[in-house]
């Protein structure tokens, strides 16, 4: 008898969410719940927990910075006077809310969308909230069929009761509802660039594993890339080009910061202390302080008390010249 009795209820439950799920279907309803719970999530890593009864209704408020997130996931634990009231609970997503969730608000409208009840001690829903996300079936998991509107900013779930004559520990029963964001695998990369010696930075280029990309972009937001490594190199006309490798992480940005050095031949000068150096027509004592030059040919000129040297050289621009004077002892043995 206790099982046939089981069945009819079961059935009875089936046949409410069907009326339920066919109404919403028609047109959007206006609902009461016994309180309504809000989840501020924070940042992209953020997980927050409330406690809800079988009649509230809960609004999980998406970051403000969503551009990592393509979906939410609401663990639901379930406890045992629920489990053993099998589908006496039914949870509802909802699209086009009306207004905005918040906690002291319990009178909406709104469309249901998708609709469940629990059979189990938990369920983990997984809401999208991008079209084009890479949200997994798992065997552990609900993906939602609904794609909740990013822009609205929140994912709207509802819990009711579709039993009637039930005891009153389920009505006092208690849920937890965790939520988290399901980020998509990417990071961003943003350059800073500053002139030589503080000066304001000329135009430049900045290839990302040899693609060229929007320069307004990677300096300002940021590029999103795939996690892993990518060699970034800053091209310009008016300085050195610059070539750094980067390890991007999931939902995070990395700073690519760099000083641009200028695109004229380097000259460091090594020679003895004291000794007189003549660069062209310029007269430097050791040690000299490394100089830029320009491009082209130049002379240089060594003087140690008697002994000269004197060479030529032809620098290029963007390039660094080491220019250095060579002194050797020889020890011979020789016979008397």
């Amino acid at each position: 008898m206790a099982e046939l009795n089981s069945v009819k209820t079961f059935s009875r439950n089936l046949i409410l969410l069907g009326a339920l799920a066919l109404a919403s279907a028609l047109h959007a309803e206006n609902f009461r719940t016994h309180g309504a719970k809000v989840i501020e999530l924070e940042d992209s890593f953020d997980k927050k927990t409330e406690q809800v009864s079988v009649n509230d209704s809960i609004a999980v408020m998406l970051p403000g910075d969503t551009t990592f997130i393509q979906g939410i996931e609401i663990n639901i634990k379930i406890p045992k006077v629920v489990a053993e009231w099998r589908d006496s609970v039914a949870w509802s997503l909802y699209s086009s809310i009306s207004p905005k969730p918040e906690s002291g608000i319990i009178d909406y409208s709104g469309t249901r969308v998708e609709t469940g009840t629990f059979d189990s001690l938990s369920l983990n829903l997984l809401v999208p909230v991008e079209k084009n996300n890479t949200i997994k079936k798992d065997a552990y998991s609900r993906l939602s069929e609904f794609i909740a509107n990013k822009r609205d900013g929140f994912v709207f779930l509802r819990f009711q009761l579709v039993m009637k004559g039930v005891s009153e520990d389920l009505l006092n029963a208690r849920l937890s509802v965790s939520a988290k964001p399901i980020l998509i695998d990417k990071g961003l990369i943003s350059v800073k660039a500053s002139g030589p010696e503080g000066k304001a930075v000329d135009p430049f280029s900045v290839f990302v594993d040899g693609k060229q990309v929007d320069t307004d972009t990677v300096t300002g937001k940021g590029l999103i890339a795939d996690t892993g490594d990518h060699s970034i190199s800053i091209v310009s006309s008016s300085y050195r080009n610059e070539v750094r490798t980067v390890t991007v992480e999931q939902a995070k940005t990395t700073e690519v910061n760099l000083t641009f050095r200028d695109i004229k031949p380097l000259i460091r000068l090594a020679a003895p202390e004291n000794t007189r150096i003549f660069f062209d027509d310029s007269e430097y004592r050791a040690p000299v302080e490394p100089f830029h030059t320009t491009q082209g040919d130049h002379t240089v000129k060594f003087i140690i008390g008697d002994y000269e040297i004197v060479r030529s050289v032809t620098v290029s621009n963007g390039r660094s010249y080491n220019i250095a004077i060579s002194l050797d002892a020889q020890v011979n043995e020789v016979e008397d």
